[in-house]
């Protein structure tokens, strides 16, 4: 919850401060209303320029009012503007210009952007996440925009589908209050750095719960955007039951970011590649939600990338081989662990690690990369096989990817698992430490495979 010192963060009080005063370079900010210290002591006059250094006066004291009441940028976003940064946005994709198109999306998202003036505050905020955080904001536009498209084809309320929208806006703003040089990491985080990054939905949510009176469907969805029905996400590793339609499409719009601004991108693909992520994880997040997205991106005319060229795909059915057989002794090793760990007592870490475990058996078995078959027909693909079978290779070589992915995902409860498990003899952990480290060790030799 926010500090009386202006602060949300509790690891680095004047990290918003800090992203202030940088877009105070190019962007002047001003006093919107006199600037009052605790004592009724006037220190900055309305409308009065703010220098740095005068911010940094002003986080050093008390105030009347949280200084984000009292301060604004001159050319701040408004809900027009707003508007544009969409469009903006997405004619730098053009397969997302085409989804937007074919699905006649143009008045609903000037609709949602413009029916429900957003606090001056908000807009602020969003300001600075634009110039100071570009591939957040990005990540803002983009969430805000196709989770509103899947909650309409999901045929939910109209309420609703502003919820969302309002989510998709609002779920990273607490980002603006965690160390910038941690946000920007590239790489594994430290314990410490990932405590924060974990704080920024809390964060989030006190900020808009603060300055508006949104619904409280919205602030459940800031909360709730890193939640996975399988349990295996943050901060309360809920499962499906416990969770609501707004974080989870959000969230869902999160990942597909991810991977279609990054993986991808590096490839020339576009969002039609996205279909055998969605096969590998539709018990991920609810299974609505894939299925709604599935029929919007089907609708909108794309055409999966051809990658595979007749130099490479002699090489390829070997590849793949290789792959599924890493990917079956861990497929081996997460059964003996799970076995293992289900015998013993265990807590709320154990169930949602074995939860996980549980839905990458059930996927692994349904995507049919279990099937001997599968196996016989790489053994016997020559070059031939060319015309009638390279697309399918490819679709196999990204169902093996994300099904790798999973596993990883649930791996990531693994510390908290043994350190927390505290009702396990002293036999029992080291035989479970030892089975984890193997299971980490199988992981890391997959993932050679695409580093």
């Amino acid at each position: 919850m926010p500090h009386s010192d202006n602060s949300y963060d509790p690891c680095k009080p004047d990290c918003y401060m800090e992203h202030l005063a940088a877009v105070n370079k190019k962007m002047p900010v001003v006093a919107v209303e006199g600037i009052y210290n605790e004592f009724g002591v006037l220190l900055v006059p309305k409308d009065a320029n703010i220098e740095r250094r005068v911010l940094d006066f002003l986080v050093g004291h008390k105030m009347q009012k949280n200084l984000d009441c009292t301060i604004g940028i001159k050319g701040c976003l408004t809900n027009n503007a707003l508007l544009r940064q969409f469009k903006e946005f997405l004619s730098k994709y053009p397969d997302l210009t085409q989804i937007h198109r074919t699905n006649n999306f143009d008045v609903t998202l000037k609709h949602l952007c413009t029916v429900q003036q957003v606090p001056r505050i908000l807009l602020q905020k969003l300001t600075i996440l634009r110039e100071q955080l570009p591939d957040i904001f990005e990540q803002t536009l983009f969430s805000s925009w196709l989770g509103s498209m899947i909650a309409i084809e999901m045929e939910l309320p109209p309420n609703q589908v502003q919820n969302v929208f309002n989510t998709g806006l609002f779920h990273d703003l607490g980002l603006l209050h965690i160390d910038p040089e941690v946000v920007n990491k590239e790489g594994s985080y430290s314990e410490d750095e990932w405590l924060a990054i974990k704080h920024h939905m809390i964060i989030s949510k006190a900020i808009v719960a603060e300055v508006t009176a949104c619904d409280e469907e919205v602030l459940r969805g800031i909360m709730e955007h890193h939640e996975r029905c399988d349990g295996t996400g943050y901060p309360h590793e809920l499962l499906k039951s416990k969770l609501s339609y707004c974080g989870q499409i959000i969230g869902l719009a999160d990942i597909l970011f991810h991977i279609r601004t990054r993986q991808l991108s590096r490839l020339g693909r576009n969002m039609a590649d996205i279909v055998p992520y969605l096969q590998i994880n539709s018990n991920t997040f609810m299974f609505e939600s894939y299925q709604a997205i599935h029929n919007i991106i089907y609708r909108s005319y794309l055409r999966v990338t051809d990658l595979i060229n007749r130099k490479d795909f002699s090489t390829l059915p070997q590849r793949l081989i290789a792959q599924r057989i890493k990917l079956k002794k861990l497929y081996k090793d997460l059964h003996l662990f799970t076995e293992k760990l289900s015998s013993c007592p265990h807590g709320k870490h154990s169930k949602s690690f074995i939860n996980s475990s549980n839905h990458i058996f059930r996927t692994f078995n349904r995507s049919g990369l279990s099937s001997p078959e599968i196996m016989l027909w790489l053994q016997k693909m020559s070059e031939e096989d060319f015309d009638s079978s390279h697309l399918e290779l490819q679709e196999v070589d990204t169902m093996q990817y994300e099904l790798l992915w999973m596993i990883k995902r649930a791996s990531r409860l693994l510390p908290e698992l043994i350190s927390d498990e505290v009702r396990l003899s002293e036999n029992d952990r080291s035989l479970i430490t030892r089975m984890a480290d193997q299971l980490r060790q199988d992981l890391n030799d997959a993932w050679e495979s695409y580093d």
